[in-house]
């Protein structure tokens, strides 16, 4: 409840009891058939026994604009054009009376607004239309099915404006009829167009344990097209593709791209008498050539992707991709929810020939600004194994990390590489633009020739890998930035961990200390001889990386100014491995592993730590640096000993 309800609710309760309030709310909402909302109810009830708290939201008492309008404000007062007026409603009471709902949309140049009447107030809407611009006053706000709405209560009255008492500039021209291009979400708006696409009517339960219905078909004008959507009863109605209809609805974002219509008039103008066309076999090379086609493929199948779940916000869907490659290229065709059965139906797996027919194929434009298909299976889609003779199996391709780095921008879109795991780097959660949460983790691979660090993305970020573990990525991508090279598992991407049959010996680099030399990235075992006595979590500016002062109203930082920091665990030890000695310097994980504390319980724990880990001995990997008196050690991993190992390694020595 908004804060605006709960001071109004309190005012009340100065008068009536709270039983009293409660009984009346629901009493209410009883006589409005459930439709009016607590928040509602309680309005309704402080202008019934004249409590007001309009002195406290005088700020709210003037016209404002649209976007401007949020959830819990009184008293509101906006102007705009009326853009659809929808027919009144009646409703039966719990007495057996009859309530009336109503409603119009209004918009401005920042936005469009819904305002609910209900009862008496339906009247307001008399001598109203379409086009004419109004005052609201007196209304307040809600939020609706994740959107903004203007309620009324008893002080709510809408005034229609004459020309002259407003800035026409202010307000969108509504047109009687609009080209698919000049929609907008949030417009009410009747477009005219042919079917293209009609899909069968699906059921769905609802909250109250009723079925709903939904028929969805797309709809081309001359401009572009739209997915409408038909409700219950309005589902039922015969639609076929080829049809010439009218439709009349509210526009919102699409649940994939591009704009959605829920369809809330229809006329059929004239019945289609469309013939079917023949999807074309299209080569994977041409699909650039097919935007909006519908195309039959085939080719040899050189993946198949986990399930995977995918957010839109206000619902989910489950996702699964084949990989096909023609000879001419490689594409992924996407299976969303119950078609993803197709697959498992037709015991389809990796390395079969396959016709893939009734795909949609659409492009877009990446950030390279290269042309790019992508392709959906369809509900009547189907999935015919064949033979491929002309299509050789695809072959691994499998090269040397060293030889990642010589590769051209095209070929990095297509890079296979076997490793061992010699670091794991911590995982990592993010807030994607759409709200949802999403997790990463790297991983450093080498193999006898280099090193290349992985990063693994959502479920793959969660895979139980350990150090040593060997790890063999197919057809994934390299992405370059400031020098530093990264390897990722895109759509068509793999990864295989420890691979039947597959070993790597790699040569570990070890030197002892005394004969390090600055930019050796190299092994070093010893034991811990000292550290330094320093705080094992600081406090460092996030703009300038400064290590920053707590101050009782928070952290300043000599170069910034008042700042919220971020964390950096640190320790600093010297090593001595016999032969001499050296400064190490531990970030983040590196400590973590040292002391065999989780890093988020670092913060609680004080330097004295490090006094347990003298003469203890470990071996570390990193690089060396110039420090201040002479060369220090950056330590990027630690690992125990282990014995079996230290043996081999001395034999090669």
């Amino acid at each position: 409840m908004s804060l605006y309800i709960e001071k109004l609710k309190s005012k009340i309760l100065e008068k009536i009891t709270e039983d009293e309030l409660n009984k009346r709310v629901e009493d209410i909402k009883a006589e409005n058939g459930g439709l009016l909302s607590d928040e509602a109810a309680v309005s309704t009830i402080a202008s019934e026994i004249g409590v007001s708290i309009e002195e406290e939201y005088e700020e709210e008492d003037n016209t404002i604009l649209i976007k401007d309008i949020s959830e819990g404000q009184s008293n509101v007062e906006v102007i705009g054009r009326i853009t659809d007026i929808p027919p009144i409603r009646e409703f039966s009471r719990k007495d057996g009376t009859v309530g009336k709902v109503g409603s119009l949309v209004i918009k401005d140049n920042t936005g469009s607004i819904r305002l609910t009447l209900w009862n008496d107030k339906v009247d307001l809407l008399n001598n109203l239309k379409v086009g004419d611009v109004v005052e609201i006053t007196g209304a307040t706000s809600r939020s609706w099915n994740n959107k903004i709405d203007l309620n009324s209560i008893g002080t709510t009255e809408v005034v229609k404006l004459e020309k002259g008492e407003y800035d026409e500039s202010n307000y969108p021209i509504v047109k009687d009829e609009y080209l698919i291009e000049e929609l907008k979400p949030g417009d009410s708006a009747t477009i005219n167009g042919e079917i293209i696409i009609c899909y069968d009517t699906k059921e769905f339960p609802r909250r109250d344990g009723t079925v709903g219905k939904v028929k969805s078909f797309i709809l081309k004008d001359e401009t572009g097209t739209i997915r409408c959507a038909l409700w219950n009863e309005d589902a039922d109605i015969n639609l076929n593709k080829g049809d010439k209809v009218k439709v009349k609805g509210n526009v919102k974002e699409g649940f994939r791209e591009g704009l959605d219509l829920n369809v809330n008039n229809i006329e059929i103008i004239e019945k289609g008498n469309f013939k079917e066309e023949e999807p074309t076999e299209e080569s994977i090379k041409n699909l650039t050539n097919c935007n909006g086609k519908i195309v039959n493929l085939k080719g040899r199948i050189i993946n198949i992707s986990n399930i995977k779940t995918v957010s839109f916000g206000d619902r989910d869907a489950t996702v699964q991709e084949i990989t096909l490659n023609d000879g001419t290229g490689t594409v992924g065709v996407a299976f969303w929810n119950n078609n993803i059965e197709k697959i498992r139906e037709n015991n389809i797996k990796e390395g079969d020939g396959i016709k893939i027919t009734n795909c949609k194929v659409k492009t877009y434009t990446n950030y390279e600004v290269k042309e790019i298909p992508s392709v959906s299976a369809q509900r009547n889609s189907n999935i015919i194994k064949i033979e491929l003779d002309d299509i050789p199996e695809v072959n691994e391709n499998i090269i040397n990390i060293k030889d990642i780095y010589k590769l051209d921008e095209e070929q990095r879109n297509n890079v296979s590489i076997i490793g061992k795991v010699s670091e794991i780097y911590d995982l990592r959660t993010f807030e994607r633009r759409n709200g949802t949460i999403g997790k990463v983790r790297s991983v450093l691979l080498e193999d006898e020739t280099g090193k290349i660090r992985l990063s693994l993305w959502d479920s793959d970020a969660e895979l139980d890998l350990k150090e040593g573990d060997i790890i063999k990525v197919l057809r994934g991508y390299v992405r370059e930035k400031d020098g530093f090279y990264d390897l990722n598992i895109g759509r068509i991407g793999k990864i295989i961990v420890n691979p039947e049959g597959v070993s790597l010996n790699i040569k570990i680099n070890r030197k002892f200390i005394k004969e390090l030399e600055e930019g050796d990235e190299v092994e070093i075992r010893g034991a811990i001889v000292s550290y330094r006595n320093q705080d094992l979590v600081i406090n460092l500016c996030p703009k300038c990386n400064k290590r920053v002062s707590s101050e009782e109203d928070g952290h300043i930082c000599p170069n910034c100014g008042e700042i919220e920091p971020k964390e950096l665990t640190v320790a600093t030890i010297t090593v001595d491995d016999g032969t001499s000695n050296i400064i190490c310097r531990l970030y983040g994980s590196a400590v973590s592993k040292l002391t065999n504390i989780p890093l988020n319980q670092l913060k609680n724990e004080n330097v004295d730590i490090l006094e347990k880990l003298i003469c203890s001995e470990y071996i570390l990997t990193g690089v060396v640096k110039e420090g201040f008196n002479g060369l220090e050690y950056s330590v990027r991993n630690v690992k125990n000993i282990n014995l079996d190992n230290e043996i081999k390694l001395l034999k090669e020595l």
